[in-house]
């Protein structure tokens, strides 16, 4: 049983009659989303697919948990003045992309801001995906909490602070403090002063639902909870809160959400007794890598790549199949090396009953040799008119940005020094297959079937002819490329074969 499926199963028995059945997921924009955030959102999705596959009525819901604080900014936002707004919601900082920002109270207006930025980025790279199986609403916190939707529960919980403090505590290994119990209040305060979360609840009137408060900046100001727009719930208390606003019925976390005692197993419990709602069927997922990085990816580091830009170099379909093939937990990497031509290769592998575009591996190859041109690799592989060459600007943005060295060019001149360290045999060799590439134009298969039985020794072993293969190309290469290493020599030798010619001429 794929875990899609076993997890849609865990869902509908606990689950059984409902008439709608909605999943969750969320991301606080403090940062670039990256293509490891991407998990949070898509492990959800899979699982509304399943759970739709099964005859059930599915819908799936996004928070941009935006009202959220700034709580740093990442390495690659630094030196742009965002530092002074830390402490503010992520909707209310101003946008450091753009010359000119509207501000609004306490920030910047909530289209124009820094959270907004993030979040444009992220939806464009959904849009691209072609998620079309489940409908997806995407929810705002700032909107929400700002609309006072959530006033009547946040009074609620402010009224019930004593029993949260109870609950987080208890999964906890010092003694609770009767004095920060005293003091606790399961939420932050957004100064109307300077708009940051620098604050300290001085009372709360449970009768009136009267709040006063202090700001580091001096500020000091009561308020009426019901109509508050200021007002966030800690996440151990927002998370449960909105789950049951919501109905959820799943959403995965990360390995930080889900450990013994970790927040999901706090919110289960603030659910279940603040408010009265049973905790959704949940999962933990994994961290995913960059093929060659061994930092892993961060949003608060500015280090990774986002959706948008994976996908100039990986097809929506291929991510999402990679996504579906790795059970949550399961640590895989994104390849900016070859690993993405391994990628491919896996794909059409598994697709291979219905007809697939022309290899990705084969387009590296070649494109670089016809300067991208998708008329001249058509001409090269002798490939029809509708033939799909769909891959080869993903090929080109890989190889220009992530791979220049694997774009090989032809040295200039003939490289003497090296011919010169080749033994009799070798030299030999290399005259052979020059002359075969001073006659007529040569096809690819007739060049590889050359190539092996002028290299392969018949009298050596298997085992032995690759060493000597081996040590052939790297001949071959250093004398076409002056580097040790190169693409598929059959097809180059094909493409550029009068080039070729004259670099292996030394007769």
């Amino acid at each position: 049983m794929h875990w899609t499926e076993k997890f849609a199963q865990e869902v509908i028995k606990k689950y059984p009659d409902k008439e709608v059945y909605t999943i969750a997921s969320g991301i606080t924009p403090s940062g670039s989303v990256h293509i490891g955030n991407f998990r949070e959102f898509i492990t959800s999705y899979l699982v509304g697919v399943a759970i739709k596959n099964a005859g059930k009525n599915v819908k799936m819901i996004f928070s941009w948990d935006n009202f959220d604080r700034l709580r740093k900014v990442p390495s690659n936002v630094a030196n742009m003045g965002v530092e002074q707004f830390i402490g503010m919601p992520v909707s209310h900082v101003p946008d450091p992309f753009k010359k000119e920002v509207e501000r609004g109270k306490g920030g910047a207006k909530w289209e124009n801001s820094y959270g907004r930025h993030f979040e444009k980025e992220f939806e464009d790279g959904l849009a691209r995906m072609e998620l079309d199986d489940i409908p997806v609403r995407m929810i705002y916190q700032t909107k929400e909490y700002e609309s006072g939707r959530y006033n009547e529960k946040i009074i609620h919980a402010i009224k019930n602070r004593g029993r949260i403090y109870d609950i987080i505590t208890s999964f906890k290994t010092q003694d609770a403090d009767e004095g920060a119990r005293k003091d606790y209040y399961p939420m932050s305060v957004y100064c109307k002063t300077c708009g940051k979360d620098s604050t300290k609840v001085l009372g709360f009137d449970d009768a009136t639902a009267m709040l006063t408060y202090k700001c580091k900046c001096g500020a000091e100001h009561t308020m009426d909870v019901h109509k508050a727009d200021n007002i966030k719930l800690v996440w151990k208390v927002d998370w449960p809160m909105r789950w049951s606003m919501e109905d959820v019925v799943f959403e995965p976390g990360g390995p930080d959400h889900m450990t013994m005692g970790g927040s999901y197993s706090v919110a289960a419990v603030v659910a279940k007794e603040i408010f009265n709602f049973t905790a959704p069927v949940s999962m933990e997922y994994g961290f995913v890598g960059i093929k060659g990085d061994a930092v892993k990816i961060s949003s608060s580091k500015g280090n990774a790549p986002t959706p948008l830009e994976i996908l100039n170099i990986y097809e929506a379909d291929i991510i999402k199949w990679l996504y579906h093939k790795y059970a949550p937990r399961d640590f895989f990497e994104f390849g900016f090396d070859d690993t993405i031509v391994r990628h491919y290769a896996e794909y059409d592998a598994a697709k291979a009953a219905n007809p697939a575009p022309v290899s990705f591996g084969l387009l590296a190859t070649l494109g670089p040799l016809c300067g991208f041109n998708e008329k001249m690799v058509r001409k090269v592989l002798a490939l029809p008119h509708d033939a799909d060459l769909s891959r080869l600007n993903k090929v080109k943005y890989w190889l220009e940005n992530y791979a220049p060295d694997k774009i090989y060019k032809l040295l200039e001149k003939p490289n003497t020094e090296f011919f010169k360290t080749l033994d009799a045999k070798e030299a030999t060799t290399v005259k052979k297959l020059a002359e075969f590439l001073s006659k007529d134009a040569r096809e690819e298969k007739a060049i590889q079937e050359f190539l092996y039985s002028i290299i392969n020794d018949p009298s050596k072993e298997k085992k032995q002819n690759v060493e000597i293969q081996k040590r052939y190309f790297k001949i071959f290469y250093n004398l076409l490329f002056g580097r040790d290493d190169g693409p598929r020599l059959y097809l180059y030798l094909a493409v550029a074969q009068k080039e070729c010619h004259k670099l292996l001429n030394f007769s």
